[in-house]
C-alpha cells in the first residue's frame, strides 16, 4: 500500500464509524422503522420488489446469527420498541454492523479512487472535502433503515475503480470482475443499472462504437438483465403488498418536494465542482442514460427517502473530475449543450 494512502484510508475508516454510530445509536429510526425483529422484517421484506433483493437479506441474517452466540434475541431498548413492538436489540446491532462494514468498505474504495487513479484530478482540499462529506452524507440518508442501501454504494464505487484502474491493463481480468460485481448488485438492488449506465458511457468515451466497446457493453448489460431475469422467475410470490408511509416526517410541507430538493442541490454540486464543459456534458450524459431508474424513482418511490438519489450522486461526483484528455471519443457536442445550460454555476 502507498504510504500517502495510510492516513486517508484511516480516516475514512474512523469517520465511518463515527457516523455510523451516531446514526444508530445518536438518532432513533422513526421512518418504515417497524422492522427490528425477524417477524416484522419479514413481513415488509418479502413481498413486492423487497423480496428479490436477496443478498442484503442474506447478509443480514448471518450477521444475526453470528451475534446469536454473544447475544439474546429478544428484548431491546425502549426506543426501539416504540416503532416495533416486538423489537430484538440483537436484530437491531445486525443492521448497525453490516451497514457500518459496508461503509467503511465504501469509503475505503473512495480512498482508492481518489488518490490512485491519475485520471480523477481532485485537488488535495476537495480529496479531504469528500472523503468527510460522501459517509456522512450516506449517513444522512440512513433514517430509512435497509440492508442493501449501503452495499450498494460499495459495490458502484468497487466497479468503478476497477475500470478506471485496470481497463487498459487488464481488460478481461476486470471485465470478468466487473460483470461479477454487477450480478452481485444486482441481487443486491436494481439500482446496480446505473453501473451499466456509467460503465456504458466510459466505455463509449474510451474506444467510441467500436467491437471492443460494444462487446463491452453487451456483457454488463447481459450481466444485469440475465440476473434481473432470473432472480424474478427464480422468486415468485402470489401476494401483491405495497407498503408506504407516506405521512411519516412530514413538517409542514410535501416531503416529497423535500426530496425533490435534496436531489436538485445535489445535482448541482458535481456540475459545480466539474473541471471542464466535457465533465458537465459527461454528468448530463450519466443521468440520461439512468433515466429509466430516475422515472422509477418518480413512480414508485418516495423521494422523500433521499437515499434513492446517492448512486446519481457518487457516480456524478466521480464524473465531475475525470479527465477528458483520459478519453480518445469526447462527447464534444453534449459538451458544448452542457455548457450552455451551466453556464452560470462557478466551475
Amino acid at each position: 500500500m502507498k504510504a500517502q494512502l495510510v492516513f486517508p484510508i484511516l480516516m475514512a475508516i474512523l469517520l465511518s464509524m463515527v457516523t455510523s454510530k451516531i446514526v444508530y445509536f445518536g438518532f432513533t429510526p422513526n421512518y418504515a422503522a417497524d422492522i427490528f425483529s425477524k417477524q416484522t422484517f419479514s413481513y415488509r421484506f418479502s413481498h413486492d420488489v423487497y423480496q428479490y433483493r436477496v443478498l442484503g437479506k442474506w447478509l443480514l441474517f448471518k450477521v444475526d446469527d453470528w451475534l446469536s452466540g454473544s447475544m439474546p434475541e429478544k428484548g431491546a431498548e425502549y426506543r426501539i420498541l416504540i416503532n416495533t413492538r416486538d423489537a430484538s436489540q440483537r436484530f437491531y446491532y445486525a443492521f448497525f454492523y453490516l451497514n457500518t462494514f459496508f461503509l467503511i468498505l465504501t469509503s475505503i474504495v473512495l480512498v482508492l479512487l481518489l488518490y490512485n487513479i491519475p485520471a480523477l484530478r481532485f485537488s488535495e482540499a476537495e480529496r479531504s472535502l469528500i472523503l468527510f462529506l460522501v459517509p456522512v452524507i450516506i449517513g444522512l440518508s440512513q433514517f430509512t433503515v435497509v440492508m442493501y442501501d449501503v452495499s450498494s454504494y460499495f459495490f458502484q464505487l468497487l466497479i468503478l475503480y476497477l475500470f478506471l484502474k485496470y481497463a487498459d491493463s487488464r481488460p478481461y481480468a476486470s471485465f470478468a470482475a466487473i460483470c461479477g460485481l454487477i450480478i452481485l448488485s444486482t441481487l443486491n438492488r436494481e439500482s446496480s443499472a446505473l453501473s451499466v449506465s456509467i460503465i456504458a458511457l466510459l466505455l463509449f468515451q474510451k474506444w467510441g462504437l467500436t467491437r471492443k466497446a460494444i462487446t463491452g457493453m453487451i456483457c454488463v448489460a447481459a450481466s444485469f438483465i440475465a440476473t434481473y431475469v432470473t432472480i424474478r422467475l427464480l422468486v415468485v410470490d402470489p401476494r401483491h403488498l405495497r407498503i408506504l408511509n407516506l405521512q411519516a416526517g412530514r413538517l409542514f410541507v410535501d416531503t416529497n418536494i423535500i426530496g425533490l430538493i435534496f436531489w436538485g442541490l445535489f445535482i448541482y454540486l458535481p456540475l459545480s465542482m466539474a473541471g471542464s464543459k466535457e465533465n458537465r456534458g459527461m454528468i448530463l450524459a450519466y443521468h440520461l442514460l439512468s433515466l429509466p431508474y430516475i422515472y422509477t424513482c418518480l413512480k414508485d418511490g418516495v423521494l422523500w427517502e433521499v437515499r434513492l438519489y446517492i448512486p446519481l450522486f457518487l457516480g456524478s461526483l466521480i464524473l465531475s473530475k475525470l479527465h477528458p484528455a483520459s478519453f480518445k471519443y469526447r462527447l464534444t457536442n453534449l459538451s458544448i449543450v452542457a455548457g450552455r445550460l451551466t453556464k452560470k454555476i462557478p466551475a
